[in-house]
Formats: C-alpha cells, sequence, structure tokens
C-alpha cells in the first residue's frame, strides 16, 4: 500500500501544480483563490494546503517548475557535440519554441515583474538556472578560444540580449500586432523572426560571415 500512496501523492502534487499555473498565468498571484486551483486540480484544497503551505508558497512552487521545464531543454541542447555557431542558432530557436509553446510562462514571468520580483527572490536558482547559464557561458567563450567569436565579446551580455530579443517578441505580441496591423503569432512570422534574430546575433559574435540556415 505505501508505494501507491507515493504515486497518490505525487500525481496530486502534479495536478495542483498544473492547475496552479493555469490560474496564476491568467490573473496573477493576487487574483487567484485557492478554491480555483483546488476545482482545476479536481482535490480537496486542504491537500494544497498540505502540500505547499500557502498560496505564496505555491506561487513560488510554480515559478521554479516553470523556469525549471525550460532549463531541462537548454541543458539537453547545450550539453549537445555542436560547433558554438550552431548552439546560438539552436539556443535562439529553442527559446521562441518554448516561449511560443508555453503561454503561461510569459504570463506568470509578466505577472512577477508586475510584482518587482518580490517572490521570485526568495527562490533558490543554483540548481535551476545556473546549470543552462553555465553551459550558455562556457559555449561563448569557446566561440572565443576557437578564433570563431570576437574576443571582445561581453558573454554576460550577449546572454541577457538573448533572453530580452526572444522574450520580448511574445510578451508584446497584442499591442504588436494592433501597432503594426499584422499578425505576430502565426508560425511564418515567428519562423521569419528567429532567422532574422539568429542573423543579428551572429553577425555581432563572429568574426566572419555565417549564413544562416532557415
Amino acid at each position: 500500500m505505501k508505494p501507491r500512496r507515493v504515486r497518490d501523492s505525487q500525481k496530486s502534487r502534479e495536478d495542483i501544480l498544473n492547475a496552479a499555473e493555469i490560474e496564476f498565468a491568467e490573473k496573477g498571484i493576487y487574483g487567484t483563490r485557492i478554491d480555483a486551483i483546488a476545482a482545476r486540480a479536481n482535490i480537496n484544497k486542504r491537500m494544497i494546503y498540505e502540500y505547499f503551505g500557502n498560496k505564496e508558497e505555491l506561487y513560488k512552487a510554480v515559478l521554479a517548475t516553470v523556469y525549471g521545464r525550460l532549463t531541462q531543454k537548454e541543458v539537453s541542447l547545450l550539453e549537445e557535440n555542436i560547433s558554438c555557431i550552431d548552439a546560438i542558432q539552436k539556443i535562439i530557436q529553442l527559446y521562441f519554441e518554448f516561449l511560443k509553446n508555453n503561454p503561461t510562462y510569459v504570463n506568470l514571468i509578466l505577472w512577477e515583474n508586475l510584482n518587482k520580483g518580490k517572490y521570485i527572490r526568495d527562490i533558490d536558482f543554483s540548481g535551476i538556472k545556473d546549470p543552462a547559464f553555465e553551459l550558455l557561458r562556457k559555449t561563448i567563450e569557446r566561440g572565443k578560444r576557437e578564433g570563431v567569436f570576437r574576443e571582445e565579446i561581453d558573454s554576460e551580455q550577449i546572454i541577457i540580449s538573448i533572453l530580452t530579443y526572444t522574450f520580448a517578441y511574445f510578451s508584446n505580441r497584442y499591442t504588436l500586432s494592433k501597432i503594426l496591423s499584422r499578425k505576430l503569432d502565426d508560425e511564418e512570422s515567428i519562423r521569419k523572426r528567429i532567422e532574422s534574430v539568429t542573423e543579428m546575433f551572429l553577425s555581432y559574435l563572429c568574426k566572419q560571415p555565417v549564413k544562416v540556415e532557415s
């Protein structure tokens, strides 16, 4: 019976996190009610308090979960035996595809920035984001050592720029679509944006011109 209880406990926790991710993404932490999460997860709300303590701790667990979901993909890609140019091209594509397929992630990050990072500062990211960023730093530094990337490149600024260039496309997609009178979230528009951003970064990084493969 004990193994069954463990499995049930894990499933319940996953159901709560999945439901909470949707609710928090739609309404933010202050607009979300525990009752709504319990109803969406089809679970007694007492179980939410048992597993997470309170709404704030559940919210932080959701943030850690969605960041970790991206990190798994980043690490898997950056651990591949590929050239530094291919790594930059693929990581940009990964970010675009992840953000397109995970709208709750985009919304959660927007909400937390509106909260001035009040809750995210309490999360230990040493095991969540550090592995991916360290691999990306090593990729850029490897490109410098191999003579492919310019030596004066600031790795930290490149990482920040890649993150902001990709995220901003999705965080501003609705207002930009209205202002520019065109759809930005269709496959063709996203493909063109991936190509444009990739070409821009590789043109800046590389000593020699590089042809971006579509």
